[in-house]
């Protein structure tokens, strides 16, 4: 591929880019702005709700034409990727936890002088490290028990108001979730750090020596890990997957679907 076609190829695609990320807001608009009209239209004789199923397919039916035309948008990028091919740039791994990963691959067991106190500095660090890890892997278990039997205990939702329930059980259990969730941003910038200290011991442990061959796989292991395997494998999912969808369609299914789905909105979220 040439740099001319390298530089048409990339203006092809930049143009198809902001073309579809413009068209998609626009769509996005429309439905918003038809279920805000729905919503403030009020509620008609006979219902509950402003949403109906009869209402909204009238007012959704008006948006079928630039929804049909967004999706075969996505069919014709697909396509473009193809006939206008841009080559990925392979930026160089920099990260220095994903370059002590490949390089742990080649550490000796065993080391003398100076390089022994290396590797019994990079051996205390991952001791620690995997410690901190299992330990908060721990913490977020217990998390989800007490998630899971504080819903199963009735007398923890007695209000008619279920928003009153649900916020009183957020109460409790967010700030728990809040600290686990900092907890384990903090084990990552500690993992990051400990990485770039270790770093320049394992490239003093690991010069000259070669990686491990990789092991000899089975005659099944390599069906199994070959790419058009992996390839048939989707195809048949993706087939399966369409197959239902052409199946539930015939059946009736698509209109029980969407008529649950508005009444989930408007009277178990609280939408209507």
């Amino acid at each position: 591929m040439n740099k001319v076609n390298e530089s048409t190829n990339k203006t092809v695609q930049l143009v198809y880019k902001w073309v579809f990320a413009a068209f998609t807001i626009i769509v996005g608009a429309l439905f918003i702005w038809q279920t805000l009209d729905i919503y403030t239209g009020g509620v008609a004789a006979g219902n509950t709700s402003p949403f109906s199923r009869e209402l909204v397919e009238e007012r959704l039916g008006i948006l079928a034409a630039p929804f049909w035309i967004w999706i075969a948008m996505i069919a014709v990028g697909f396509i473009l990727c193809e006939v206008f091919p841009v080559r990925e740039k392979i930026s160089p791994i920099t990260d220095p936890r994903y370059v002590l990963k490949r390089l742990e691959k080649r550490l000796p067991q065993e080391a003398e002088g100076k390089l022994k106190s290396s590797l019994d500095y990079v051996k205390s660090q991952n001791k620690i490290l995997k410690a901190i890890y299992w330990l908060l892997i721990a913490m977020v278990c217990v998390y989800l028990v007490l998630v899971v039997v504080y819903m199963c205990v009735p007398s923890n939702f007695p209000n008619v108001d279920k928003t009153a329930d649900m916020l009183n059980m957020a109460k409790y259990l967010l700030p728990v979730g809040a600290i686990l969730f900092v907890a384990a941003l903090l084990y990552v910038t500690a993992y990051k750090i400990s990485a770039k200290k270790q770093l320049p011991h394992v490239k003093k442990l690991t010069a000259g020596v070669k990686a491990p061959a990789a092991a000899v796989q089975n005659k099944f292991m390599r069906i199994v890990t070959h790419k058009y395997f992996k390839l048939g494998i989707r195809i048949a999912v993706a087939c399966l997957g369409v197959a239902f969808v052409i199946a539930g369609c015939c059946n009736g299914s698509v209109r029980e679907v969407f008529n649950k789905a508005i009444r989930i909105c408007t009277e178990c979220i609280g939408l209507g």
